[in-house]
Order: C-alpha cells, then sequence, then structure tokens
C-alpha cells in the first residue's frame, strides 16, 4: 500500500471536542487529528495531514489488514460521544471516545480525552498505540514512565499524560504500545491529558481510577444532553437538525465565545489547487452563519456570545472588522507554510 492510498476520506471521520479542542476519529478508530489547548493549537496527532511523522493514537486489531474486520458507528444519542464497533471473525468490541467536560474543563489549559474499550463478544486481541507528535510532527516526545499505569510524553511547551488500565512499553520510534487481550464484558480505559510540562515536573502525573473515570463519562453525556434540549425545531428533520448543533456547538471557544469555521487546518479552496486555509479560527463570515443557526434553534446564549465576541474583537468599531480572529479575540494572525 503506498502512503498515498492511507489518507481516508474527510467524511470517514467523527468528531469529538469540549468547546476548547477538538479531534477527529476514523472509521477504524485511530484519533489522526487533534490540537491542543485550543482548536488553532499545534497539533499533537496530526496524521491526518503527514501519515509518516503526523502522530497518531490508534485502537486496532493486529490483523486489521487482512479485511476480515467491519466496522460501524454511531454517536450517543443527544450527545458529542463516539462509539466505534469493531466486528471480526473471533468477537466484536466496542470503543467510546470523547473530551470528558467537568467542572475543570477550561482551568489551566488542560484538556482530558478518554477511550473506553468495552468486549461485547467472544474474545479480540487489539493493538494500541500512542504516537504523539506536537508542533505538527516536528517533535518526537521525551517519553517517561511514572509507576505501573502512568506516562508522560513531553517536548517544548506541551506535554500529554497517558494513562492505561494495561501495561503500555515504549517502542524505539517513542510511541507507546500495548497488546490488548479484551473478553465479552472487560473493560479497559485509556486516558489522555494534556498540560503544561511544567505541571508534570512539579507536581508528577496523578494515578487515575477506572471508577471515577466511568463516572465522570457519564457526566459528559448528560452535559451534551442537557444542551442538546435548547435546541427547539420540530419535524421530522429535528435529529439530524439537533445532532449539526451539536457539531457547532463543539466548535465554540467557551471562554471567548469564538466559533471555529472547523476543526481543521489546510483546507483547500479548490481541490487539487495551490490554495490551502486553516479555518480553525472565527472567520467572521463563516462564524456568522453558524450563530445565526444556533439562534434560529433557540440557542440564545451561544448567538449572543458571538455576538459579544465580535464587538470585542472588533474594538466596538465595524471598521476594524477583520476577515478572521484567533479564537482567542486576536487580530495578528501569521502566515506560515509547514513541510
Amino acid at each position: 500500500m503506498e502512503s498515498s492510498d492511507r489518507y481516508p476520506a474527510i467524511g470517514d471521520y467523527g468528531l469529538i471536542g469540549d468547546c476548547h479542542s477538538a479531534a477527529l476519529v476514523s472509521r477504524s478508530g485511530a484519533i489522526d487529528w487533534c490540537c491542543f489547548p485550543r482548536f488553532d493549537g499545534g497539533s499533537a496527532f496530526g496524521r491526518l495531514l503527514d501519515w509518516e511523522e503526523g502522530g497518531y493514537c490508534a485502537i486496532s486489531p493486529p490483523d486489521a489488514d487482512r479485511g476480515e474486520w467491519s466496522y460501524t458507528r454511531e454517536y450517543l444519542e443527544d450527545a458529542l460521544v463516539l462509539v466505534t464497533t469493531f466486528h471480526g471473525p473471533a468477537g466484536e468490541v466496542r470503543v467510546t471516545d470523547c473530551f470528558l467536560i467537568t467542572e475543570d474543563t477550561g482551568r489551566g489549559g488542560e484538556r482530558h480525552m478518554l477511550r473506553v474499550i468495552e468486549g461485547q463478544r467472544g474474545s479480540v486481541e487489539l493493538e494500541l498505540r500512542i504516537a504523539p507528535r506536537f508542533d505538527y510532527g516536528n517533535v518526537r516526545p521525551w517519553i517517561r514512565r511514572h509507576g505501573h499505569r502512568l506516562h508522560s510524553a513531553i517536548g517544548g511547551n506541551d506535554a500529554l499524560i497517558v494513562w492505561c488500565e494495561h501495561e503500555l512499553v515504549e517502542d524505539p520510534d517513542h510511541e507507546l504500545v500495548g497488546r490488548l487481550a479484551v473478553d465479552a464484558g472487560d473493560r479497559i480505559t485509556v486516558s489522555l491529558r494534556y498540560c503544561s510540562p511544567e505541571v508534570v515536573d512539579a507536581d508528577g502525573p496523578t494515578d487515575l481510577d477506572a471508577r471515577e473515570l466511568g463516572e465522570a463519562l457519564e457526566r459528559t453525556v448528560s452535559w451534551w444532553r442537557e444542551w442538546a434540549q435548547t435546541v427547539r425545531m420540530d419535524g421530522r428533520d429535528e435529529p439530524a437538525v439537533r445532532r449539526s448543533a451539536l457539531a457547532l456547538k463543539a466548535l465554540t471557544y467557551a471562554p471567548t465565545g469564538a466559533i471555529a469555521a472547523a476543526a481543521t487546518t489546510s483546507l483547500p479552496e479548490v481541490v487539487g489547487g495551490p490554495r490551502n486555509y486553516d479555518y480553525r479560527y472565527a472567520w467572521v463570515r463563516d462564524s456568522s452563519f453558524s450563530s445565526r443557526a444556533l439562534a434560529e434553534l433557540g440557542c440564545e446564549h451561544e448567538a449572543d456570545a458571538f455576538r459579544a465576541f465580535i464587538m470585542r474583537s472588533a474594538a466596538g468599531h465595524a471598521d476594524d472588522l477583520q476577515v478572521l480572529y484567533g479564537v482567542g479575540g486576536e487580530r495578528r494572525i501569521t502566515v506560515e507554510e509547514l513541510d
């Protein structure tokens, strides 16, 4: 298989987020895109753009290339929690992915992703590979072990704390790898938490508890479902509209009210053309459409927060309005080409 054939279509990805950051999960259960600590931060997982160097977090059967596996997926009802089911000759497993939303969400720049593997039928062998590559793939992190279930990956001003109920080992390519035997009824939790590297050195990673993480997952589902109840629309299209509203909510930046135009960079103006744009900013035209749609659906808080964001960012004067702003309201947006 040539590397050019490895890239899934963008439509094969599902979106998860916490109104600060976002990640894209492939149909086969790999996180191929995730930026920290904001939508417009450097990618920690960037295989979406560079299969060899971009970094990823994959859960897959070792024999997945044989074509004996199929995948189905769905979001939990009225929640931005993605469930992927692996169907194979020896059994079936389910992987649940989300960003946790807790009382600490938004504090100190920390982000917290959760991956929960559950055996549904038979016995399945899986391989877990976590390959952080900070700063758009430019940094292979320094990986350290902190006890039996904790590892840290540090590089530059980025750090990722990995907690897994199953033992992981570091391979020569600066990746954490584990082989998991999952029987029906088994449940294995994987936590990926982004924070500042100085916090890791000063305090050390904190051991976690699978039961408490499960409760945090339930609270996250409840948070999304409570928000989804603010969406008001009658008719047969209501489920699809509610799901679209959840996607727009995920692209809002909670601290400021900004709405990112998309979760990804490098979107071509024309397929195959030379212009690739970064839409992880608040592009005023695109964000205005999103804000108007949310307002018409009854999500008045989000629409009003975006209005206030635009007024602040433009310094209260229409003449000072720019085409785009950073999601924090930054006016100076630099242009950069990456290798």
